[in-house]
């Protein structure tokens, strides 16, 4: 599955250092769902770590945004019923992307 994502690859103004980038997804890890975001704002709070103030939490590459709403296109078995459901993908990757993997 491609996957669509705005990247950084080093730290500076988002504008300078934000690129669109294509890769393969990875697998599903298990315990993991996968939902295909619907729509992610762009806040403060995406900008500024972009820019380096908080570069000791933040491991490079690394996929921008915090927050959106999606829904779960693939889950275990154990939580198979998310399926189809609309989630606020939290703990998991950055949300300025096509999918996102986080904890069920």
């Amino acid at each position: 599955m491609e996957n669509t994502v705005l990247c950084y690859r080093q730290f500076g103004e988002p504008e300078s250092v934000l690129r669109r980038e294509t890769a393969i997804k990875a697998p599903l890890k298990s315990g993991d769902i996968r939902v295909q975001m619907l729509m992610a704002p762009i806040n403060a709070s995406d900008l500024i770590p972009i820019t380096g103030a908080y570069r000791h939490r933040i491991t490079l590459p690394a996929v921008a945004g915090y927050e959106g709403v999606g829904r779960v296109i693939a889950a275990p078995d154990s939580a198979a019923a998310l399926i189809g459901t609309r989630v606020l993908p939290l703990r998991g990757e950055g949300t300025w992307q096509e999918y996102v993997d986080c904890p069920a």
